[in-house]
């Protein structure tokens, strides 16, 4: 049977991922020891932000290897899965240009619209990942995927 393609549109995607609060990043030591942590995150330009702690496994990880995965899901039941898999090299977000827009996204995501307290957190940064690849699923697609397959082919399902 050919492959289904259930991958989220780019304008899905961008709505998903807006909506969506914990990101899980994918790090690995110099010894290739995987790490995974969960963190909120904003999406913005099709670049992933994430407010994390300066010196914390992850970004130490991070200076030996830039290479990260980035993973975003939700769903009850398996026809009800979608998500995101993000994969590039991770740098620090201090100097972008967009870093007044990503923190009044995560002001409203997670402060109620209230100013972040990440000045008074000890140590914090941003990061970004700009996507080199983006693997996406949406299992809610599959019946009408599979319907529109078969009148291609000819028949009925």
């Amino acid at each position: 049977m050919a492959q289904l393609d259930l991958s989220l549109t780019p304008e899905e995607l961008d709505r998903f991922l807006e909506q969506q609060r914990t990101v899980r990043v994918a790090t690995v030591d110099a010894r290739g020891k995987p790490h995974v942590v969960p963190l909120w995150f904003v999406w913005i330009d099709g670049t992933l932000f994430v407010n994390t702690t300066r010196e914390n496994l992850s970004v130490r990880n991070l200076e030996v290897n830039r290479a990260a995965a980035a993973t975003v899901d939700d769903g009850e039941t398996y026809d009800d899965l979608r998500g995101v898999v993000l994969r590039g090299r991770v740098e620090e977000a201090e100097h972008d240009p967009r870093l007044p827009d990503v923190v009044g996204a995560f002001s409203r995501k997670y402060f109620g619209g209230n100013p972040p307290p990440f000045t008074s957190w000890r140590n914090r940064l941003f990061l970004k990942l700009e996507p080199e690849r983006i693997s996406s699923w949406d299992f809610r697609k599959m019946e009408e995927t599979r319907a529109k397959r078969d009148a291609a082919r000819g028949r009925s399902s």
